[in-house]
């Protein structure tokens, strides 16, 4: 791809939204809807900036631990009054860009290799000045005036001979930003038709639609969870220190916390909780922390940060809110407690031990999922994280394919350097062939 284009992205996301309450805040996998697409932009190494478009504080506030440009847009803006041409133009005017994206939330499950692809399309062909997102179906159709099929009823062709039904997923746009200025449009003159498979075409603007959604996150996550599971069994914290040390990502090592199961590993997403001193007594915002279980999704670690850590969060009953969350264990840095009952429970805990000193009485919610600190060694929300008996390592979501792609070379570098090891190998000819080690 071409270095010399700029291309941005908008993200345009209201408060407010009639069909579904409260749409784009709507826990999808266990966080808010427009969260799925904003991480996804941000990951995206051929976007050079991501813009959130929102009248709304609270909106931008959700995403603090994410690195966006905040883009505040004007209240008359942010009704149903103001359609996709008009919201578009007023996002791009004031932005310098060669191409810009827009894509709306609602649909989460575009791939960002689709995304790629509509881009290169307008930067290596010039008779296009715009790209839309669709899918083709071949659709039996009727003619909702007449009451009758557009097909020949009495011979009912097979439909791969039925012409495609080209339908417009209102998902993603990509247009050059002089088409945007020329026509006042998100779809130029001459566009693109690039075809979405059936899972990106998927767009949430009814309750059904928000079911489906699910459905599907839930089959994307097990697969996840599987992949986690047979890879946690290969890896260790030395393996992932050793990289991150080996690919210059600093900080990322959590030392000073004992596991309350010996031999227990743990491979999963971050879901974070900050709790801080309480400071109104007559306060009862310790309890807001339970709120943080609707957004745990199958497979996630609880993480806390404690900034009293010498008084117990998370005991017997968190514990099993935990479970039944379907956490898979949780990394608090403070103090615990009813360390019995949790073992009996098979629940991995990592802490600095226990204590029957509670923080209700002490502390309040400061914040859920959000960045935290545990150990000065930053988390946010959707880190992996790998721990066992000797390290908790955090991996950056930007940094996580790179960082297991070493890993997996690693693996089959030592399972080589092993054999070569029990054939009775020379050091100097193994480290020849397979590295230091």
């Amino acid at each position: 791809m071409k270095k010399n284009y700029k291309t941005v992205a908008f993200i345009p996301v209201k408060s407010k939204s009639e069909r579904i309450k409260n749409k784009n805040f709507k826990l999808l996998a266990g966080k808010p809807l427009f969260l799925h697409t904003l991480e996804k932009l941000v990951g995206c190494d051929f976007i050079d900036e991501v813009f959130l478009d929102s009248e709304s504080e609270e909106v931008f506030d959700m995403a603090s631990h994410i690195d966006f440009i905040r883009f505040k847009r004007d209240e008359k803006l942010a009704d149903n009054s103001t359609d996709g041409n008009k919201l578009f133009l007023n996002e791009i005017k004031l932005i310098d860009a060669d191409i810009c994206i827009q894509i709306l939330c609602t649909s989460p499950f575009i791939k960002p290799e689709t995304i790629k692809k509509g881009v290169e399309i307008l930067i290596n062909n010039e008779e296009y000045d715009s790209v839309v997102l669709v899918k083709k179906e071949k659709l039996y159709t009727w003619d909702s005036v007449k009451i009758k099929p557009n097909y020949d009823i009495e011979n009912i062709p097979n439909s791969f001979n039925l012409d495609d039904t080209v339908i417009e997923t209102m998902g993603l746009y990509i247009i050059r930003k002089d088409s945007v200025l020329k026509t006042g449009r998100r779809i130029g003159e001459k566009p693109y038709l690039l075809e979405a498979t059936s899972l990106e075409a998927i767009d949430i603007n009814y309750p059904e639609d928000f079911e489906l959604a699910e459905l599907v996150m839930k089959g994307k996550r097990e697969k996840d969870i599987l992949f986690f599971r047979q890879l946690s069994s290969k890896i260790n914290s030395s393996m992932i220190s050793d990289t991150l040390d080996e690919l210059a990502i600093n900080n990322k090592v959590i030392t000073g916390l004992d596991l309350n199961l010996k031999d227990k590993k743990l491979l999963g997403r971050a879901k974070t909780l900050k709790i801080k001193e309480k400071t109104d007594l007559s306060s009862e915002n310790i309890y807001e922390a339970l709120n943080s279980y609707e957004t745990i999704t199958s497979g996630d670690i609880i993480v806390v940060e404690n900034e009293i850590p010498e008084f117990a969060y998370f005991g017997n009953l968190n514990a099993n809110l935990a479970i039944r969350s379907g956490a898979m264990g949780a990394i608090i840095g403070g103090k615990t407690r009813d360390s019995s009952e949790i073992k009996q429970l098979d629940f991995p805990v990592f802490s600095e031990g226990f204590t029957c000193k509670d923080i209700k009485n002490r502390g309040q919610v400061d914040s859920i999922n959000k960045r935290i600190f545990i150990k000065d060694v930053e988390i946010c929300p959707d880190d992996l994280i790998f721990a066992d008996n000797e390290g908790i390592v955090v991996i950056p979501r930007k940094f996580e394919h790179l960082v297991l792609e070493k890993c997996f070379e690693i693996i089959d570098r030592e399972s080589k350097t092993l054999l070569e090891i029990a054939k009775g190998e020379e050091i100097s000819l193994i480290r020849q062939k397979h590295g230091d080690f």
